[in-house]
């Protein structure tokens, strides 16, 4: 769901509370849609101390948002781009001086300067417009000249407005609604009466009719119209879960028609206006509404609670819902960052896999397509015996085959039995017995020596396999900018894919160190030695140290670099994952660490997705390198094998 002007109302009214007079000590952009700003505000009159906050703003095509966030948000670029760097030329140490939203708009402006309100100063305008694809971020001097934006809108996409620097600000268009071929402002909610809403039926079924009769010449059917959709396209800043909840305190459905005879004008009317009067009143009530796994049964459900809608009134439409549960707050903001929760986030880290997650496809692809090849040559084996045995039969029988035949049947007198079966041989007429023979013994060596290569070719593609599968894998569990860079630069050194010239995902200073070389002289065409960072630690419930390695060379150093021959290896079975390790130190490995290690490999593995996980383990002594295979690709022996369930931390 999107945010809507009712929404947008209540977390302005908290951050006019909040964030005035607050002093913009940091910005920084965390995903490639998003900005976020570190606000300092001073201590209040009410005794309370000076508290920094992080306001998140996001013009992401599907996650537009504004609201504040506990804990500084994660960065996907390594390097700030120009436009963090021009609002943070113009507005870090200004001081928030005014905080407004339109009227039923999308849109929040601040108004930020270098001195206090009543004195005159430099101040600039930071708008945040939330509409969907439309979304954008853009900073203005204070007489409304755009000094820069997070996205620039030319006249070739939007001839309305062009959102360009050095070009004067317009806002967007005002709301509008279609009335008797012609745009009309859309109707206040807050005064909206019976006839209106009934005027507005009248035009939509005209509107309605027209469309109808178009559709029967393209043999289209139209859905029945809904109430919440006549509330969407008349009035100021509904949105559809807005317009639900009006229609559903009227009628009790939410999905209820335009066209039924009972529709109780008067009453949706009425609750029109309790809703948007909020607005106005700012008795703000928010709440989320969250779905809940395993809903009606008796035992606690271990999921976690999917989050599905919020809003700043009570609401009604989900209070009977089975599956559901609502749960208020004080904050707005506070219901909006959980709701989001990183969604934004992942997101932005999905595109940054998604080029490597495609290359090592197209490798894996290869060399499945390679194996079923070399397996076919394999076959190849079974023609070169009978090969052999047809040129062994010629030269048996050479006296009885002459030349200029084009085939012959001779006896098998190499087979142990007391009737030996017939073998038909395909001649060249050209040649007698022996020049036959030759000639199949001749495409007899030729095929040996190509056996002799195959098992070879099998035995490096399947190491190559095992590698991208690895790959793979360490792609799926790379949770950070910084894991996802670990990866690409092994995945780099396999030859998998090139060195890319940009380091927007590369972790702090490791752009430097990959351009430097000694005395910090640029090093060209020489790659750094890819590292795989420190290996996860857990404490267990019985005091055990349990190691897991998230990435290829994190396993390499599990296994044989952090371990001892007692300790503890565990893998998940038959998928490439994480080598999980539990320092035994000298102890008996109770069977409760034993499981809860499990657990974690069966996590970070590719199977994570499943609800039970088959899991080998073993003492580390008896894991060893796998012959010619890379980091982490180990082969083991005299393992157990325990089933578990993917589960990432302790319980």
């Amino acid at each position: 769901m999107h945010i809507d002007a009712i929404t947008l109302a209540a977390v302005t009214d908290e951050w006019r509370l909040l964030l005035t007079g607050a002093r913009i000590d940091t910005i920084i952009q965390p995903t490639e849609h998003s900005i976020a700003l570190q606000c300092y505000a001073p201590a209040s009159q009410h005794g309370e101390g000076g508290q920094s906050r992080w306001l998140y703003l996001s013009a992401h095509p599907q996650l537009a948002r504004a609201h504040l966030t506990m804990l500084k948000p994660a960065k996907i670029a390594s390097e700030p781009p120009a436009f963090v760097m021009l609002l943070r030329k113009y507005l870090e140490g200004a001081r928030i001086q005014a905080i407004q939203q339109p009227r039923w708009e999308l849109i929040i402006e601040f108004t930020a300067g270098y001195r206090s309100a009543s004195e005159e100063g430099i101040r600039y305008r930071l708008i945040i417009e939330l509409m969907v694809r439309m979304s954008n971020i853009i900073l203005c001097d204070e007489h409304g000249l755009i000094l820069g934006s997070l996205k620039h809108v030319g006249a070739d996409v939007n001839r309305y407005r062009v959102i360009a620097t050095h070009v004067q600000y317009v806002p967007p268009p005002p709301q509008q609604r279609l009335v008797a071929g012609g745009s009309l402002p859309r109707l206040e909610p807050t005064s909206l009466t019976a006839a209106q809403l009934a005027m507005c039926r009248a035009e939509h079924a005209v509107l309605t009719k027209e469309a109808s009769q178009q559709n029967e010449r393209k043999r289209v059917k139209l859905q029945e119209p809904k109430l919440w959709q006549l509330l969407t396209r008349n009035l100021l800043g509904f949105s559809p879960l807005f317009a639900r909840e009006a229609v559903y305190r009227a009628t009790g459905d939410t999905e209820s028609l335009i066209e039924t005879a009972t529709t109780p004008w008067e009453e949706l009317a009425w609750n029109v206006r309790q809703l948007a009067v909020l607005f106005d009143t700012h008795a703000w009530k928010p709440q989320l509404v969250e779905r809940v796994a395993d809903a009606g049964k008796t035992q606690v459900s271990t999921s976690p609670a999917v989050p599905i809608a919020f809003a700043p009134y009570v609401l009604e439409q989900y209070a009977a819902m089975p599956g559901v549960h609502i749960r208020e707050s004080p904050s707005m903001n506070v219901l909006i960052d959980e709701f989001y929760a990183g969604a934004e986030w992942r997101d932005a880290l999905e595109s940054v896999r998604a080029p490597m997650r495609k290359a090592l496809k197209t490798q894996l692809e290869r060399r499945q397509r390679k194996a079923e090849l070399l397996q076919q040559e394999l076959a190849v084996s079974e023609e070169a015996a009978r090969t052999r045995l047809q040129a062994e039969l010629l030269l048996a029988y050479q006296h009885e085959v002459k030349q200029g035949q084009s085939s012959v049947v001779l006896q098998n007198i190499f087979e142990n039995q007391a009737s030996p079966s017939e073998v038909t041989i395909p001649l060249d007429p050209r040649f007698d017995a022996v020049g036959n023979a030759n000639r199949l013994f001749h495409k007899y060596h030729k095929l040996r020596r190509a056996l002799e290569l195959v098992p070879s070719q099998i035995e490096q593609n399947a190491i190559e396999l095992a590698t991208v599968e690895q790959l793979l894998a360490d792609l799926m569990l790379a949770d950070t900018p910084a894991e996802v860079a670990l990866v690409k630069a092994e995945v780099q050194s396999a030859g998998y894919i090139r060195g890319a010239k940009d380091a927007r995902i590369l972790p702090a200073g490791a752009r430097k160190q990959s351009h430097k070389g000694k005395g910090g002289k640029q090093a060209r065409g020489k790659p750094v030695p890819p590292g795989g960072g420190m290996p996860l630690h857990v404490q267990s419930r019985d005091g055990f140290t349990i190691l897991i390695g998230k990435n290829s060379r994190q396993n390499e150093e599990v296994t044989f670099r952090k371990e001892t021959a007692n300790d503890l290896w565990l893998h998940a079975r038959g998928v490439p994952g994480a080598h999980v390790l539990i320092k035994a130190g000298g102890r008996d490995v109770p069977p409760g660490t034993i499981e809860q290690a499990a657990n974690l490999a069966a996590y970070y593995s590719q199977a994570r997705g499943s609800t039970s996980v088959p899991v080998d383990y073993t003492l580390q002594r008896h894991v060893r390198h796998m012959k010619g295979g890379g980091p982490g690709m180990v082969i083991y022996e005299r393992e157990k094998t325990i089933y578990a369930q993917p589960i990432s931390h302790p319980h």
